[in-house]
């Protein structure tokens, strides 16, 4: 194979930018910069404080961040964090991911599943605001993906489980199985179909979740 045949790797940011005032989920601390110090005020270097919750943003859960043990960030396993990974693609008109929903798609080729839904739109449609009506898996859905040998699975938006849902059972079914979750990613310019996902958490030591930048590696 020539040069000009070999395939070409073009990389997709699926992570969303963490700034003030964006999107965070209920009940989490919002995000904050503040200078710690300023050039313009005769520092030698600008350096600044970072305010932010652990589940802001792009970012992974641990299983003591819902089961309450002591699995977190530095004991993620980074293989299941980069490899094959399949895009699919939910239909705006479905809400609650479920097992008929998921039961439409070839499933359980490929370790890491991520889910493009009608929530990618949000994070431009509405930058700043928190969407309630955000699709995400039922506890059924979670329990399908679950008995697929899935290790990993992502969302577009900032939780995995509806947001009326009592118990987060969809998230129980997928870490009592040892299946990574990957929140708040934006999937608004990806096609569904095959890439490599590289996607590695901040190395915080004992917490629950770490921000993560997320990236997809496509072979044109």
């Amino acid at each position: 194979m020539s040069l000009s045949q070999a395939p070409v790797q073009v990389l997709h940011d699926i992570s969303v930018p963490i700034f003030p005032g964006m999107p965070i989920y209920p009940g989490d601390p919002g995000v904050v910069f503040e200078p710690a110090m300023e050039m313009c005020g005769g520092a030698l270097a600008n350096v600044t404080k970072i305010h932010i919750g652990s589940q802001t943003g792009t970012h992974f859960d641990t299983p003591n961040h819902i089961l309450n043990n002591t699995e977190t960030v530095e004991k993620l396993p980074l293989s299941a964090c980069y490899g094959p990974a399949q895009v699919i693609y939910i239909p705006d008109s479905v809400q609650a991911i479920d097992t008929q929903t998921l039961q439409q798609y070839e499933i359980g080729s490929c370790p890491r599943l991520l889910l493009k839904t009608r929530n990618s739109a949000f994070w431009s449609s509405h930058p700043t605001e928190f969407q309630k009506d955000f699709a995400a898996l039922t506890e059924d859905g979670a329990e399908y993906l679950a008995a697929h040998r899935i290790e990993l699975v992502g969302i577009d938006y900032l939780s995995i489980e509806l947001f009326h849902s009592e118990g987060l059972k969809a998230h129980k079914a997928l870490l009592e199985k040892n299946i990574l979750i990957l929140e708040g990613l934006n999937l608004s310019l990806i096609s569904p179909g095959f890439y490599t996902l590289m996607a590695f958490p901040v190395l915080y030591q004992g917490l629950d979740g770490a921000p993560t930048r997320a990236v997809l590696m496509e072979e044109r």
